[in-house]
């Protein structure tokens, strides 16, 4: 016979194994939801994650496929009479810069002048390796590395949106956003909107400094951004 000593042992390497065996399972579910928080943290961009960040990719701009070349900007500068008085680093799209000498203007420009334009001025500032990839009907497709520590937000990760740009007025422009990520993640629709009004305001203040601006043609139509009216062609950087 068995004795009751036996069986009360079995019971309790029973009752020993399920408690390990149940701990296995906490043990594992944590380190499910550990692994895709990361995964949703490295995805955004916002956080650099060693290998995982890598491998999602997140740890520079969306390419569009767009060449750059900074000889690009310098022909536009040349072709078009512009004159900077500061260095190319100096005219970022935060930059403070008043503009003088106003006179027609009527100029095309590809996904590679635009790209290579935006990272000459900006790839010292807040948007890094800008590519502004050109469609049909106004539409275009941007992204970028924003990293916004400087100014006081413990932000920085790649961006990309895709909308449409419209002649608003003789002297602004309207931006409309379609979609917007951050890293991989979709932004949802009231931070879109709320990014799309900061662009475009971002962007109407610099044409509001424009003396005599005129923006007779402004289209984006088979991959080229035509512009037609008048523009300013000095420019200069001041201090806040």
């Amino acid at each position: 016979m068995v004795g009751d000593g036996y069986l009360i042992n079995k019971v309790n390497i029973l009752k020993k194994n399920d408690a390990n065996g149940n701990l296995k399972i906490v043990i594992a579910a944590a380190a499910v939801v550990i692994v895709a928080v990361l995964t949703v943290v490295a995805a955004s961009g916002m956080v650099y994650i060693p290998v995982l960040t890598e491998i999602l990719g997140t740890d520079e701009a969306v390419d569009l496929g767009i060449e750059t070349d900074p000889l690009l900007f310098d022909n536009i500068v040349k072709e078009q009479g512009i004159t900077l008085k500061d260095p190319v680093s100096q005219y970022q799209l935060t930059s403070n810069i008043i503009y003088s000498d106003t006179s027609p203007m009527d100029i095309s420009l590809t996904s590679s002048d635009l790209s290579s334009y935006l990272q000459a001025t900006n790839n010292e500032g807040p948007l890094k390796d800008i590519q502004v990839k050109l469609g049909d009907n106004n539409q275009a497709e941007m992204s970028a590395y924003l990293d916004l520590k400087e100014y006081g937000y413990d932000f920085k990760g790649p961006v990309y949106a895709e909308g449409s740009i419209f002649k608003a007025s003789d002297n602004s422009i309207s931006i409309d956003i379609d979609s917007a990520k951050v890293g991989l993640l979709p932004l949802p629709e009231g931070s879109t909107e709320q990014g799309e009004q900061e662009l475009e305001n971002l962007i109407n203040s610099h044409l509001s400094k424009m003396p005599d601006l005129k923006i007779g043609t402004l289209e984006v139509s088979d991959g080229t951004l035509n512009f037609q009216g008048d523009f300013p062609r000095t420019a200069d950087v001041v201090d806040e």
